[in-house]
């Protein structure tokens, strides 16, 4: 790889770590890791997934049983999934993935683009 090259890559590495909706990403994950609540909502969620796998392996899958443990699961998910701190997560990790998403076409379009420039 070339210098010039591989300075672009570390220019482009910097510019999205210390992009805003980057930066904020990484504190809101931070929040989150070290949140009671939703770590309580969390472990409710995966108890109740377990639930459901478990009753998915043992009952017929229009069982009640399995009908239970269904809405338990959702139950536990939109608990989960409303919580303040997870909506703002949920919302600045759709930010930062538009953000990969049109680096990625930028980058992938003008190689495709280019492909035989790159192979000569």
């Amino acid at each position: 790889m070339n210098s010039s090259l591989n300075e672009k890559i570390i220019t482009l590495k910097e510019s999205i770590n210390n992009d805003p909706r980057v930066v904020r990403l990484n504190e809101l994950d931070k929040k989150l890791s070290s949140n009671e609540e939703v770590m309580t909502l969390s472990y409710k969620k995966d108890v109740a997934l377990v639930n459901f796998e478990d009753a998915l392996k043992h009952f017929k899958e229009d069982s009640q049983e399995v009908r239970n443990a269904q809405k338990a699961l959702y139950e536990a998910k939109k608990n989960l999934d409303l919580h303040p701190l997870v909506k703002e997560y949920n919302d600045a990790y759709k930010q930062v993935r538009l953000l990969y998403n049109k680096i990625n076409q930028e980058l992938f379009d003008s190689l495709i683009k280019n492909r035989g420039t790159f192979c000569d």
